[in-house]
Order: C-alpha cells, then sequence, then structure tokens
C-alpha cells in the first residue's frame, strides 16, 4: 500500500496542523526553559516537562486511531521545532517521541483504538519519553541524583505521571469536539481494519452504510 492510499490529503493537512500546534508549544517552553542555568535540577525539570512534547501526537492520536499517526504528527511538529533553540536535534528527537508513542499501540499490533486502551497507552507513551530522557541524562552525568533532594524528586515523579494522565485526558477532550466538527471524516473508517480507499473524501456511494457509518464509533 502507498503511502498516499494510506493517508489521504485531507489526513495529512489535519495531522500537520495538529503537529504544527503541538509544535509550537514546545518551542515556547523550550525557549521558557533554556534560560534556567544547567544543573541537576534544571534537566530534571525537563525530564518532567517531557510529556507536553507529544501534545499534538496524542490529539491526532486520539482523533483519527491509525497506525503511524503518532509518528507522522510528531514529524511535523519536530520540522516545527527547527526554530527552537535546538535547531535540528529536534527533529531527531520528535523522531524518537513519534517511534516510542506508537510502540504501546504496536504491542497490541494496532488492533485496540477504544479510550481505555488510549488511557493506558498515550500516559505510557510520555511517560517512556521522560524515562528516556532521564536515562540519558543520568548515564552523561548532566543530572546527579544526590544534588536533588529526595522530596524534590519524588515531586517530579509526581508531576510526570500527573502530567501525561492531565495530556491524555485533554487529548481525549479535544479529538472529541473535532470529532463533532467533522475534523476526523467518517469515524467508522478509522482503525486498521477498515482499509481506507483511494480517496477518503469522496462519497461512498452507499448513503445508508455511510450514514450508519458515521454515526458509530468502533471499539475495540
Amino acid at each position: 500500500m502507498s503511502f498516499t492510499s494510506r493517508f489521504s490529503t485531507r489526513l495529512l493537512l489535519s495531522t500537520a496542523a495538529i503537529g504544527a500546534a503541538g509544535g509550537l508549544l514546545t518551542v515556547g517552553l523550550n525557549y521558557a526553559l533554556v534560560g534556567l542555568p544547567p544543573s541537576s535540577l534544571t534537566y530534571a525539570i525537563y525530564a518532567a516537562t517531557i510529556p507536553a512534547w507529544s501534545l499534538g501526537a496524542f490529539v491526532a492520536t486520539a482523533l483519527f486511531r491509525r497506525p503511524g499517526i503518532a509518528l507522522l504528527t510528531s514529524v511535523f511538529a519536530g520540522v516545527i521545532n527547527l526554530v527552537s533553540p535546538f535547531g535540528v536535534a529536534q527533529l531527531v528527537n520528535f523522531l524518537v517521541i513519534g517511534l516510542l508513542l506508537e510502540l504501546p499501540f504496536a504491542v497490541a499490533r494496532y488492533r485496540r483504538w477504544d479510550d481505555r486502551y488510549l488511557w493506558f497507552a498515550l500516559p505510557t507513551g510520555a511517560l517512556l519519553l521522560s524515562a528516556g530522557y532521564l536515562a540519558s541524562c543520568l548515564v552523561t552525568g548532566a543530572i546527579v541524583p544526590s544534588a536533588i533532594a529526595p522530596w524534590l524528586s519524588v515531586l517530579l515523579v509526581v508531576l510526570t505521571v500527573a502530567l501525561s494522565l492531565g495530556l491524555t485526558a485533554l487529548s481525549l477532550r479535544t479529538a472529541a469536539g473535532l470529532r463533532r466538527a467533522g475534523i476526523a471524516g467518517r469515524p467508522g473508517a478509522v482503525g486498521p481494519a477498515a482499509s481506507p480507499g483511494p480517496d477518503d473524501d469522496a462519497p461512498s456511494g452507499r448513503d445508508g452504510d455511510a450514514a450508519a457509518a458515521s454515526e458509530e464509533w468502533p471499539s475495540r
């Protein structure tokens, strides 16, 4: 299956817009944090707030619920982040982010797209991001655990988990609003079991089936 048959023009434009919005949020966050003096606490704050980088991918995944959406949206966000203080490195970072966010869905062989699974998969992906960044900082010596008070370390862990869950709730709510506005197209066509046609924008020609599909959201 070709790239254009898997991702319609409308889907690409939608993910690009969502990725760009999430990317702009990350650019602002980076400029806000880059002014902090380098220290173990500064890098620990980065690790705690890095789930916010995945907001665009969260929203797009909750909206379209298809394989590859998190990675695609992250690529668009990474392109926007070329203007961030970290430049090209951010594009690589967002590629890694997209792959990590796809992992929980890949483990389920892209068969689980219900809200209950999203409440597991999205926070899990965000926590993997934070843990990966934290591990790299510990290996390189950027974070020295003894330099951070134990109570503050616990607080940062709680903040990371709370942020991941909060972003999941926000993403599901935002996706529901976008879906009601018709951004997601035909809800019944979402998911790996439904093979998209050559043009998702084209009418199906079966008014009864199309109407039924538009009223149902698949639960898997």
